[in-house]
Order: structure tokens, then C-alpha cells, then sequence
């Protein structure tokens, strides 16, 4: 078995991306859009034999803080602390790209994923009503 490697995602990924995507959401991004991040530095994918989880950060609109777009764990392999790992990379990525506060959106029906940022340091700064097609928003936020 070879070691746990965080990395940057490739062009070879996306299928196994998308797999992750598809069973992780009700309304998944389509394989563009992954393709659309390859560039960016803060998408990082979690290689175990296979790649297992994915996640994406960039930045806000006004480029004052870090946003976390996206993270996933394949539905066999949650609650190992992947998206923890993930998300603790990203948050020295943005640190070392100088940012001192990360923002994400969680869906408002998603309470397992917001107990999930609520127990990495995330609190709840607002709402987005109708920001996802078929559900709201709950903006939440860090300093890092």
C-alpha cells in the first residue's frame, strides 16, 4: 500500500473527481468546471492507491480572504479524517499565499457538513437565500 500523498489535481483525475462529485452531492458540478480549476494551486486531491477526496480553494471576489469552493470524500471512505487533512492543507496553502480569513458556503439543509466546519474553527456569519438551486446558503467564516 503506498503512503497518503496530498498533491495538485491533473488532467487524469477528473473522472475519478466526478465520481467522488456525483456521489457526494445532489446537484454535482459537471466535469468542466473541474477541469475549468486544473490551474489553480489550491486544487489538491488525496491519493491513497486511488484519489479519495478532493477539495478547492481560491478567493473571495474581493480578494481579501480565501474561499473554500469545494471539498468531497468518496462516500466509502468518510468519517477517516480526510476532509479534515484536506482542509487543514488548505488552510496553510492560503496562509502561505499571505490570506487571514477563509469564507465558504454550506448548503442550510447540510447539517453534518456544517458541524463538520463548526468543529474546524468555522462560525456562521450570515445567509444566502436561493444561492443554490434548490436550497439557501449558510455563509460561514475563519480566521486562519
Amino acid at each position: 500500500m503506498k503512503d497518503v500523498v496530498i498533491r495538485r489535481a491533473e488532467l487524469s483525475d477528473i473522472p475519478r473527481i466526478v465520481e467522488i462529485e456525483d456521489c457526494s452531492f445532489e446537484v454535482p458540478w459537471p466535469d468542466f468546471l473541474f477541469k475549468a480549476h486544473l490551474s489553480n494551486p489550491g486544487f489538491l486531491v488525496y491519493e491513497k492507491e486511488q484519489i479519495l477526496g478532493y477539495v478547492i480553494i481560491g478567493t473571495s471576489e474581493d480578494r481579501t480572504r480565501s474561499h473554500l469552493q469545494s471539498i468531497a470524500v468518496h462516500k466509502d471512505c468518510r468519517r477517516q479524517g480526510i476532509a479534515s487533512k484536506l482542509l487543514n492543507w488548505c488552510i496553510d496553502l492560503a496562509k502561505l499565499y499571505g490570506f487571514e480569513r477563509m469564507t465558504l458556503e454550506v448548503r442550510e439543509k447540510n447539517i453534518d457538513a456544517q458541524l463538520f466546519y463548526s468543529e474546524n474553527g468555522f462560525k456562521v456569519e450570515g445567509r444566502i437565500d436561493g444561492y443554490y438551486v434548490d436550497d439557501n446558503a449558510i455563509v460561514m467564516c475563519r480566521d486562519i
